[in-house]
C-alpha cells in the first residue's frame, strides 16, 4: 500500500467514526426520550469536537468538522417535524 492509500484510508475512517458516532447518539436520545433533545446533541457534538482540538491540536481535522457537520444534520432530521409545523 502506498502513503497515499493509507492517508486516504485514514481520512475515511475519521468521517465514518464520526458519522457512526453521532447517529448512534441521535438514534438512543430518539428512543429514550419523547421529544427529542436537540441541546443536548448539538452541545454534545461541540463540546467533544473542542475537547478533540484541544488534545490533538489540529491532527484529525476531518473527524472534527464531520462530527460538527453530522451533529446538525441529525438534529434538523430528527427534528423536522417541529421545523416544518
Amino acid at each position: 500500500m502506498t502513503e497515499y492509500n493509507k492517508e486516504e484510508l485514514k481520512m475515511l475512517n475519521q468521517v465514518l467514526f464520526a458519522l457512526f458516532l453521532v447517529a448512534d447518539f441521535a438514534l438512543f436520545l430518539h428512543i429514550t426520550n419523547n421529544e427529542f433533545p436537540w441541546f443536548a446533541l448539538l452541545g454534545s457534538g461541540i463540546g467533544l469536537s473542542i475537547i478533540v482540538i484541544c488534545w490533538t491540536e489540529k491532527k484529525v481535522t476531518y473527524f472534527i468538522g464531520s462530527l460538527l457537520a453530522f451533529t446538525i444534520v441529525f438534529s434538523i432530521i430528527y427534528n423536522w417535524h417541529t421545523l416544518i409545523s
